[in-house]
């Protein structure tokens, strides 16, 4: 017998993935995008870009600073002093090392202020550049008030400042104060000021008395702890004032000269530093 009839089945297609995976085959390749540039090559690029910006700079700086030394807008053609009472303008350059015609920019100032106050007569100093052409000096002096024996003879400021040795050419009508020691200017400096300055207190005082115009003081005795004496006129008269009131005193003093010149006398010697009689004054004549 025959089988019974069957129809056959058509083959099913191949499913439409097998198709999408012919055609993604044939499709070209596409190059992946570039990523970031690594590290090293940034700093790199950091490094060359400083590296060139520095040069471009120190060409600048060094044309910049050739140009401020050698130019002659910057050569020097004035100085400026202002302060001075005793030192010269002429003087002040040539201890500083300054020289008309120098570039401003050459001078150092630093160097040029320590040589100016080198100068004992100098206590302080300020120097500026004011462009083009000019330096600007500002000096302040110390002014000697009298001179101060201490085993040599040195100049002394009002304020008891020992500043330099008696030389030469240092002002020659000045009071000299003698009694006091260099071991108390070097180990008491307060106190050896204060004595100065009460001396030359004194001093001022008997230069505006009616015994300072006749009879000019040569020199003020310091005795620590006792007082002060004077010496006075060409003939060194000694006028013995002890402690204070100085004033006082001086005004006594000036009373007692000039009733021994009334006399026809010549003091050799007036004392008022009795200090359990002070109404008394003492004269000795010549």
């Amino acid at each position: 017998m025959r089988p019974p009839n069957r129809k056959l089945r058509k083959p099913d297609p191949l499913p439409d993935v097998l198709e999408k995976k012919e055609a993604t085959s044939e499709q070209p390749k596409q190059p992946k995008p570039a990523g970031p540039p690594s590290r090293t090559v940034a700093v790199l690029r950091n490094v060359a870009g400083f590296a060139l910006v520095a040069g471009i700079s120190l060409a600048v700086a060094v044309g910049a600073r050739r140009y401020l030394m050698t130019s002659p807008r910057f050569a020097l053609q004035q100085v400026v002093v202002d302060g001075q009472k005793t030192r010269t303008k002429d003087g002040l350059m040539a201890r500083a090392g300054i020289a008309i015609g120098q570039n401003v920019f050459s001078i150092d100032l630093d160097r040029a202020k320590a040589k100016i106050l080198s100068d004992p007569y100098v206590s302080n100093a300020t120097l500026a550049r004011r462009l083009p052409d000019t330096i600007l000096v500002q000096i302040e002096e110390r002014t000697p008030a009298a001179v101060v024996a201490l085993g040599d003879a040195y100049l002394v400021t009002r304020d008891g400042e020992v500043f330099k040795r008696l030389e030469v050419g240092d002002p020659p009508d000045l009071p000299v104060i003698t009694g006091l020691s260099p071991e108390q200017a070097d180990t008491d400096r307060e106190g050896f000021s204060g004595e100065v300055r009460r001396a030359l207190d004194v001093a001022t005082d008997y230069q505006q008395s009616s015994l300072g115009a006749k009879m000019a003081l040569e020199e003020i005795h310091v005795e620590p702890g006792v007082g002060l004496s004077l010496v006075v006129g060409s003939s060194a008269t000694s006028i013995v004032l002890g402690g204070p009131p100085f004033r006082r005193k001086l005004e006594e003093a000036s009373r007692v000269v000039a009733e021994l010149e009334r006399r026809g006398q010549k003091p050799d010697a007036v004392l008022l530093g009795n200090d359990a009689r002070p109404d008394r004054v003492v004269a000795r004549v010549r």
